[in-house]
């Protein structure tokens, strides 16, 4: 029989694989379309970051550039997902920490400051094109510093999780 704990874990892991689908389908959601919409003209394609206008006004650079953060985005957030189902996948509650985890999650604060930083980077890029090409209107990248501040947790977490490495290599040490 499961303790708690592994149930909460195996529901953690199957909730990350189900973000890391979501993402991966979020993703082609918007490559495909951008891909077929400069082949074919006969079916409207939308590649939901309401910024399809611009290729039908013909602004294509704009469309291409913000179309690009916007993949870069969403590749990001796939890697996201994916640290974290290694990470979960790599945690045994026999003994929880481990050099290997706390150096994943470390490197999961940084792909998510490197989020903060392309949408940051999308949303500056996004606003700039609005002064100069009319019908650009909401904003699909949300930049706020929700990311900046998940990132700071995470990184602080990764902290803590490398002391507790240290004290139970210590732990295993005196016994």
């Amino acid at each position: 029989m499961k303790t708690r704990a592994q149930l909460i874990l195996s529901i953690a892991r199957t909730i990350a694989l189900i973000g890391y689908i979501g993402a991966v389908i979020h993703a082609v959601r918007i490559v495909v379309p951008f891909v077929i919409g400069f082949f074919t003209d006969r079916f409207p394609v939308s590649t939901g970051t309401n910024l399809d206008h611009l290729r039908d006004n013909h602004n294509l650079f704009p469309y291409i550039s913000l179309i690009i953060f916007a993949i870069s985005i969403a590749i990001i957030q796939i890697e996201i997902w994916q640290m974290l189902r290694k990470i979960l996948a790599e945690i045994d509650l026999s003994s929880p920490f481990t050099t290997d985890v706390a150096v994943m999650i470390e490197k999961m604060s940084s792909i998510i400051l490197s989020s903060w930083i392309v949408s940051y980077i999308a949303d500056f890029s996004l606003n700039q094109f609005a002064k100069v090409v009319d019908g650009i209107h909401g904003n699909p990248f949300k930049t706020d510093f929700q990311y900046l501040f998940f990132a700071g947790i995470i990184y602080v977490v990764a902290q803590i999780f490398k002391r507790g490495v240290e004290l139970q290599e210590e732990s295993d040490l005196t016994v």
